[in-house]
């Protein structure tokens, strides 16, 4: 809408020339001087009104979209002409040339279609290989049917690695739809049904292996 603005004045500014009886080749040759010179003081504005035209075609966010760019994650609060205004998670605004946007890869947060978790449980080496099997199955259990699941993403859990120090068992699970607080509510009843299976059970996390140095 601020463009088709800009246009309307641009030609009404032509018409009205006109009808004062001003050639319209004068009033051409007088915006190109005027432009050139305009454009001389105004290159950076310009090249953020580019940047502008880019992300209206490429439309990679919305205001209300959280995204991450360059050293920014926020909420997108205003589109401008020459720039766009972040919200920051931190409370703060950060105000980003659309020049910048424009050249930068834009990551879109807000368009996700789930949250993705991916961990790892260690368990120690000298743990007897059943209870290795059975803690892969407690995890299986606790994220079978789970809330936020999305039927073309089920959870996957495998005993994945040897550390130097411990068995690693690894877990994925997709929650659905991407809300993080009821995803972050959801972790931890996990976590905490997890921790209590692994305790009945006898299992034990690894704990990391510090080495004690001196020096001589």
């Amino acid at each position: 809408s601020r463009i088709a603005g800009l246009t309307a004045a641009v030609l009404l500014v032509l018409v009205g020339g006109q009808r004062l009886g001003i050639p319209l080749t004068t009033l051409l040759a007088s915006a190109g001087v005027g432009g050139f010179a305009v454009a001389l003081a105004a290159q950076d504005t310009l090249k953020s009104l580019f940047g502008t035209i880019t992300l209206m075609a490429d439309k990679p966010f919305r205001v209300g979209d959280r995204i991450i760019v360059a050293a920014y994650d926020g909420v997108v609060e205003d589109i401008g002409l020459r720039s766009t205004r972040l919200r920051l998670l931190t409370g703060h605004q950060a105000t980003v040339s659309n020049d910048e946007l424009a050249r930068v890869d834009i990551e879109n947060v807000g368009r996700r279609p789930h949250i993705r978790r991916a961990a790892d449980i260690r368990i120690p080496l000298n743990t007897d290989v059943e209870l290795v099997r059975e803690a892969a199955d407690i995890v299986r259990e606790a994220l079978e049917d789970h809330e936020g699941l999305d039927e073309a993403y089920p959870p996957r859990v495998a005993f994945s690695e040897f550390n130097d120090d411990s068995f690693n068992i690894r877990f994925f699970y997709w929650y659905h739809p991407p809300d993080y607080w009821k995803f972050l509510d959801f972790s931890e009843r996990l976590n905490l049904e997890i921790c209590r299976k692994f305790a009945e059970r006898g299992i034990h996390f690894s704990l990391p292996l510090r080495i004690a140095q001196t020096s001589l």
